[in-house]
């Protein structure tokens, strides 16, 4: 007799004698799977099921004929028709289904449910047939879940292995049913398996949040804090140097808690610095003080700083700042959204729905004097400690960058101890700088510094008496002093080899071997994992390691908790995130460089590529390139390491871009600022440059042409910016001939552009119209319409500057419509268009029509207002007051000036400022505050020379020009003035005339004329 075996779980498949079944059309199919669950049906009842919608000879003359199919292809009487009316399967053929065997629901059911009923199984024009199924899917479904419930509510005696198999059965069946995790935690919590239980959690957090935007419920949040209270007393049980012993540094500690109680009270108090060598128990003497006070009463954050971060700018204050958010969050902080747009831009990774994203990305970011990040980082700590008083800790700042250690200085002499000290490690063999923050802080008597020294010798003994009473021989404790000299990291590290029985005498006489001695018996999988933790200078997230090992993250925790178990690593939760990292540096260092080069080269790479695998395209993107640049270059994937350092330089070289697209020539940068220095800059691109040479030995690549392309964009915009035309212009050049060369298209624009950019500034119009046209035949052939769009804004204004204003006007209105066009869904380009309004009203303001040109520029600050942005109402208020001026209405004029200039003082943007300052001085006359008006002529002939702009030069010696005219009926004024403007009125006209004509500005021209006569 035939055998047939069916299987309507997951991919339904049909056998007869082993040979697959093949059906000829998927009614027939369709029909064969219905009577194999229901054993016989009506004809009409497949009739309706089958062919609903057809006439009814039609329907049952197909059924016929699937009937014969059936038959034909079993070459049986497998289908029958006992009566007319009824058709039905062979009661006297066998058939096998894997349905009925589960219907039995006792164990083995569950390995019968391998996927869902009929899976992937559908029929087109079957609507009823599909309804069917679907509702017998999802009975199945339910019976499946119920039995390995039951099966579940008997786990006493079943295996952790079991419990573990049925719950991701549950899990793989209804991902967002939590009963399954909550039963699966809770076992995790009964068997002290702690790590696997908070992967299980954080997965469904992820899976909750990610499908559903909802976090788990409070059973399974209950459960989750659960197991991390109980790992944490597992670890510190495991940890034989933290709370369970201290010894020696009892006067540091007492210190310590003296001045915190001070702080606390609002008594006199100071930061501190704890300052001492590797391993000499710094950080335990850190642990042991937060141990002893209510952490309740104050708000903590810390933050470690890497050495291999230590030419990175601001890195610690990641971490502090992704804290800092979420505590705004959760205690509902309001906080002005300029703070949150600097804060977020220079942090990414502080995320407080904040509105930088909405930014133009061509024209990146506002010009931050530091004062303004200063007091939106310090508006932010004040707020935040108006709630609770505020420690920063900071661990290795021996190895903390310079804008870090300037932005902790303006903190601590802005709040002086009040509401906010600081706690820090230090070695005892820091930089220069570091040296000077601490002397300082000191001068101000707002930081203290604690040594903490060797242990002498009588001490080593009190030490190992304490841990190891009546044990060793008075030999052997000296022969650890020697061993050890004091250090308590290698004493503790003897001791622990002692007491694990470990043989010293087959050690070396080098303390390196008792580190060598903790890794002794370690697993296969053990050692490949501490291997790849060692490469990482930091710590290493769960799923990277995963990923590195090419493991599932269950199997990765088993190896996780034998390294737990040996102290060697430690683990925490960020964010639900799991991260890991070695118990203490040296056993880091120790691991990674006992690796052959060849090995550490691979293994950065892996995790170089992971982490690359992980990049979003966004602004936090920024906090991953200096682990990339690490990775890479200690992969020798110099390719890769430039590409990283030429995005990361490119970040902080944005801070000192101007306003406007405009080049301008070198302006003064405040040793307070933010920035980096004209020093701190070329020696990155120097740096950079010199990794340029190193990569074109290898064979060239199009990844590496376009970095050179990038790189030659980088320096000439640093270089003309300094004021170094010619040879800035030279690489720009060079930009343009390599990306023209290779096609590259994106790069080439940005080149055509930043020749644009330095027409402008010189007012070289023949050169700003030639590249403009190159431009934009570009742009159109590249169907780039955003590039068009800002092209056509720049057009215009070439047109302004060409005294062409009807032309101007069009193009402007041609910009205006295109930025609408692209902006309809999204209102990033806001400045683009504000930009062009302010080129319509200058338009105006050149022929005189100033009126209607104050309409535009009001439009234009009107836009910047509704979006939130400061950039372009320095320069929008400047040429509104001068309209308003021009026009005789002073009081508007004023509040013009008084407007701008006020955000000339939070922004270093010299353009237009001598403009705006030369006016005020003018304004200041007209009120009789003569010494007031000298400091703005002062500062304004100062900006203008600074720009060197024909036309600020020009205004300048217009407003020196009124003054002295005024000069000759006013005693007082000329009083002050006289020293000052000395020269004759004609010679000051005379100036003016000749920088004006450079520039084709004509009614300015026409006043110095008048005042001339």
């Amino acid at each position: 007799m035939s055998l047939i075996q069916v299987k309507l779980f997951n991919t339904p498949t049909v056998t007869k004698d082993q040979v697959k079944i093949l059906f000829p059309f998927r009614k027939a199919e369709a029909l064969f799977y219905y009577l194999l669950c229901k054993k016989e049906a009506t004809r009409d009842e497949m009739v309706n099921l089958l062919w609903g919608e057809t006439p009814e000879e039609t329907a049952k003359k197909n059924l016929r004929n699937a009937m014969y199919q059936i038959r034909k292809i079993f070459d049986m009487d497998i289908i029958i028709s006992p009566r007319k009316s009824i058709i039905m399967l062979n009661p006297d053929i066998q058939i096998n289904i894997d349905i009925e065997a589960f219907l039995k629901q006792n164990k083995e059911a569950i390995d019968l449910y391998t996927g869902e009923f009929l899976q992937g199984f559908s029929l087109k024009d079957g609507e009823s047939f599909e309804e069917w199924m679907i509702n017998t899917r999802e009975a199945y479904k339910d019976m499946y879940i119920s039995l390995l419930y039951n099966l579940l509510d008997n786990k006493s005696n079943l295996s952790l292995e079991k419990i573990e198999y049925y719950t991701k059965l549950l899990i793989n069946a209804d991902p967002f049913d939590e009963r399954a995790y909550q039963i699966l935690l809770n076992q995790y919590l009964v068997e002290g398996v702690y790590n696997k239980g908070i992967d299980i959690y954080n997965r469904l957090a992820k899976t909750l949040d990610k499908e559903m935007g909802i976090v788990p419920d409070i059973e399974s949040q209950k459960l989750f804090e659960d197991l991390l209270k109980a790992r944490k007393l597992k670890e510190s049980k495991i940890n034989h140097t933290s709370n369970d012993f201290f010894y020696g540094r009892e006067l540091e500690l007492n210190r310590l808690i003296e001045n915190h109680n001070s702080f606390i009270m609002g008594s006199f108090n100071k930061s501190i610095m704890l300052i001492g060598e590797a391993g000499i128990g710094k950080t335990v003497l850190k642990d042991k003080f937060f141990d002893n006070i209510d952490k309740n009463e104050v708000f903590i954050f810390s933050a470690n700083c890497y050495q291999a971060e230590e030419s990175y700018f601001l890195k610690p204050w990641n971490s502090v700042f992704m804290e800092f958010a979420n505590i705004i969050k959760e205690e509902a902080i309001d906080i002005p959204n300029v703070w949150k747009n600097i804060i977020a831009y220079l942090f990414p990774i502080f995320d407080v729905d904040v509105l930088y994203n909405k930014m133009t990305t061509i024209e990146e970011l506002d010009n931050m004097q530091f004062k303004l990040v200063e007091d939106a980082v310090q508006g932010l700590f004040g707020k935040l400690a108006n709630k609770k008083k505020i420690i920063l800790i900071f661990e290795d700042m021996q190895w903390m960058d310079n804008m870090s250690l300037l932005l902790l200085k303006h903190l601590l002499l802005n709040n002086k101890n009040k509401r906010l000290i600081v706690l820090g490690t230090c070695r005892n063999e820091y930089a220069a700088r570091i040296d000077d923050f601490i002397t300082l802080m000191s001068r101000y008597n707002l930081m203290e510094t604690l040594m903490l020294q060797r242990f002498s010798e009588n001490q080593v003994e009190e030490f190992i008496n304490s841990v190891m009473p009546n044990q060793l021989s008075q030999e052997l404790k000296h022969k650890i002093y020697e061993e050890t000299e004091g250090n308590t990291f290698f004493l503790v590290e003897y001791l622990n080899a002692l007491k694990e029985n470990r043989n010293l005498d087959e050690m070396s006489v080098k303390m390196q071997d008792v580190i060598k001695s903790r890794f002794i018996n370690l697993s296969v999988n053990g050692k490949k994992l501490i291997d790849i933790i060692s490469v990482f200078f930091d710590n290493v997230s769960l799923e990277i390691l995963a990923k590195a090992l090419g493991k599932d993250e269950l199997e990765v925790i088993e190896t996780i908790e034998e390294l737990q178990d040996r102290y060697l690593i430690k683990e925490t939760v960020v964010h639900d995130e799991i991260i890991y990292q070695f118990t203490h540096q040296k056993l880091r260092d120790y691991i990674y460089i006992n690796q052959s080069p060849a090995k550490k080269r691979l293994l950065h790479n892996i995790i170089g590529e992971i982490l690359e695998d992980g990049l979003i395209n966004g602004k936090r993107d920024i906090t991953v390139y200096s682990k990339l640049i690490y990775h890479f270059t200690n992969s020798s994937n110099l390719i890769k390491a430039l590409k990283y350092k030429i995005l990361n330089t490119d970040i902080y070289l944005d801070f000192s871009h101007e306003l406007f697209p405009i080049i301008n020539e070198s302006y003064y940068i405040k040793e307070s600022s933010l920035y980096l220095s004209s020093q701190q800059a070329i020696e990155v691109i120097n740096e950079i440059e010199t990794s340029i040479k190193e990569a074109k030995y290898l064979r060239p690549s199009e990844e590496f042409v376009k970095l050179e392309i990038a790189f030659f964009h980088m320096k000439g915009r640093y270089l003309i910016r300094e004021g170094d035309y010619e040879s800035g212009l030279r690489f720009i050049l060079r930009m343009i001939e390599t990306a023209n060369e290779n096609l590259h298209h994106e790069f080439l624009l940005k080149g055509y552009r930043q020749m644009v950019y330095y027409g402008i500034q010189t007012h070289n119009n023949e050169l700003m119209e030639r590249y403009l046209k190159m431009a934009l035949d570009l742009a159109e052939e590249n169907d780039n319409r955003l590039e068009k769009a800002i092209l056509l804004r720049l057009k215009g204004l070439n047109k302004i500057m060409t005294i062409d204003y009807e032309a101007a006007e069009e193009v402007l209105q041609k910009a205006i419509h295109l930025f609408n066009d692209i902006s309809k869904y999204d209102d990033k380009y806001a400045l683009n268009i504000a930009g062009v309004y302010n080129y319509l009203g200058e338009i105006r303001r050149y022929n005189m029509n100033f009126s209607s040109a104050l309409k535009y520029y009001d439009k234009a600050m009107t836009m910047c207002k509704k979006m939130k942005l400061s950039r372009g109402l320095t320069i929008f208020n400047t040429n509104a007051g001068q309209a308003a001026f021009d026009m005789g209405d002073y009081e508007r004029a004023k509040n013009y000036f008084k407007n701008g200039l006020i955000l000339y003082n939070q922004f270093d943007v010299p353009w237009g400022r001598a403009i705006a300052e030369g006016y005020m001085a003018l304004l200041y006359i007209r009120e009789g505050n003569y010494k007031t008006a000298l400091e703005n002529l002062i500062r304004a002939e100062s900006y203008s020379q600074q720009l060197k702009s024909p036309y600020e030069i020009g205004l300048v010696y217009r407003v020196k020009a009124e003054i002295k005219t005024n000069m000759s009926n006013n005693i007082k004024l000329q009083r002050v003035f006289k020293n000052h403007l000395a020269k004759s009125l004609q010679e000051y006209c005379d100036k003016g005339i000749y920088y004006l004509e450079q520039v084709n500005e004509c009614y300015e021209i026409e006043i110095l004329k008048i005042l001339k006569k």
